[in-house]
């Protein structure tokens, strides 16, 4: 519950919308972190745990919260699927539909966790690289004016620049899943 009510609250921020369904779909247009998943350059652990949904939902497809969803996901590259699988299981959860002592609905807790814990893994390194507390700090010390030599001060100026513009120029943190993903 508590992994669920993180990412809904980044997913508000960044949608910018209060209604769940509202910001679902607007969610399904933000497609940058997804992209960069099924290339294969971010949360590579994330496609067998989907192909596990996959095949759950294939047998069982969910039945609850969105109206125009099949129930089931496609395959690993359906991550709109996955985002409604984590909205349907959330709500079957929270309003008591789900039933924890049966197998099947302890298996789909299990891998919409697993899941969801791997994108907002990514959805945090992103936010963590966007404008980190060591640039802040070295901002923070250049702006209080602790360059002493010349050297240091054509130096100390060029990375007070390169701060600055970063910090300018950097996207909201709420908005890291539409950066592309750097080489790690």
């Amino acid at each position: 519950m508590r992994l669920y009510v993180a990412y809904n609250a980044w997913y508000r921020n960044a949608t910018g919308m209060d209604s769940d369904s509202d910001a679902l779909r607007r969610l399904a247009e933000r497609f940058v972190i997804w992209d960069d998943y099924i290339k294969g350059l971010v949360m590579q652990p994330l496609c067998s745990v989907v192909q596990q949904i996959t095949i759950l939902t294939a047998l069982r497809p969910l039945k609850g919260a969105a109206k125009d969803w099949s129930g089931t996901v496609n395959g690993a590259e359906d991550w709109r699927g996955l985002l409604l699988f984590w909205y349907t299981v959330r709500c079957n959860l929270f309003h008591g539909v789900t039933n924890v002592g049966y197998s099947h609905e302890q298996t789909q807790l299990k891998l919409a966790y697993e899941s969801l814990n791997i994108f907002m893994t990514e959805i945090v390194i992103r936010m963590r690289q966007s404008f980190d507390a060591a640039d802040w700090a070295q901002l923070t010390r250049l702006q209080d004016g602790h360059a002493e030599a010349n050297d240091e001060a054509r130096h100390t100026n060029a990375d007070e620049q390169r701060l600055y513009e970063k910090y300018i120029f950097a996207l909201d943190p709420w908005d890291v899943d539409m950066i592309r993903a750097q080489k790690r």
